[in-house]
């Protein structure tokens, strides 16, 4: 391999590029051999060639950065009609939910509520019997990763899910009004009655949670509005290297050929004569001998003797 060639290939392997099938991309990536003979000779033009590449090649990259940047921003401004519009309906779900659970009699006792379920067409007031009541129901169900209704809280619309093996298994219930409020249920069907009471009665939090949602996701779009409206910073800069770049490159690739046309030619040594007389040696050595051959052989062997 010549020195050159061996020294693009290095560049290649070093910079993690794959090998180059056009002129141009070892022109402004490899230190080649010819440029190392030449920064011998003290041409500044090799110097600056050298710390052009490498400020174009972080441009570059800085600007591939920009580019896939912009590309994020503009997918999330173009959603972000869709999810504001999702986000404030779930808002005014979960606030008319609220008004209706403000409208149910308090127990005094628990400051919550007052304690009612059906299930089936039957309305329990007792926790206990209420609990029992939806064991049976759940048990009930035949079919796997399908809501089936089995009843009612406070005024919730309440479906349970058993869920299979594939879709991680256990089992979920969903209480539904203008919005949906989802918990998952657990072996002991008392406790079940509170995991129900605290996906309704927590829906303060909620609210604030979508509030808090809807307000960054707003802000999150006036940024990136702004980051699509603003070009690269340093493009100009990048262009004007780039040019400086590929003019000093072309008078580079021209002072080399003219270089070598300029060049005197090499004379033979006589190291490349010594292998041609080896090599033509070694060629009469496996020339098939004639009969001619053999008999002026036998005619010196007989004189000899």
């Amino acid at each position: 391999m010549f020195p050159s060639h061996k020294q693009k290939f290095i560049s290649q392997i070093m910079t993690s590029k794959t090998p180059a099938r056009k002129c141009e991309d070892v022109d402004q990536q490899a230190l080649t051999y010819s440029e190392i003979k030449a920064l011998c000779t003290g041409d500044e033009r090799i110097k600056e060639k050298l710390m052009l590449e490498n400020d174009v090649r972080e441009l570059r990259v800085l600007a591939a950065e920009h580019r896939n940047t912009v590309f994020e921003m503009e997918d999330r401004v173009a959603r972000f009609p869709e999810q504001e519009q999702r986000l404030t309906a779930i808002l005014n779900d979960l606030h008319t939910d609220r008004e209706a659970l403000r409208k149910l009699p308090i127990d005094p006792e628990r400051k919550l509520p007052v304690f009612k379920i059906t299930i089936g067409e039957t309305e329990y007031t007792d926790r206990k019997e209420a609990a029992k009541a939806l064991e049976d129901a759940v048990l009930a169900i035949k079919y796997a990763d399908t809501p089936v209704k089995v009843g009612s809280f406070q005024g919730f619309d309440l479906t349970v899910t058993v869920n299979s093996n594939m879709m991680g298994g256990g089992m979920s219930a969903c209480l539904k009004g203008a919005a949906s409020h989802t918990t998952k249920l657990i072996e002991s069907f008392a406790h079940n009655l509170n995991r129900l009471e605290a996906a309704l009665y927590n829906i303060d939090g909620r609210i604030e949670r979508t509030q808090a949602d809807l307000a960054k996701l707003r802000l999150d779009h006036e940024e990136a509005k702004k980051i699509v409206a603003e070009p690269f910073p340093q493009q100009e800069e990048l262009d004007s290297k780039e040019e400086r770049l590929k003019v000093l490159t072309d008078e580079l690739n021209q002072a080399a050929i003219e270089a070598k046309k300029n060049a005197p030619k090499r004379e033979k040594t006589c190291y490349f004569e010594r292998a041609k007389m080896k090599r033509d040696a070694a060629r009469l050595a496996k020339k098939p001998r004639t009969p001619k051959d053999q008999t002026k052989s036998r005619s010196k062997k007989q004189g000899i003797e």
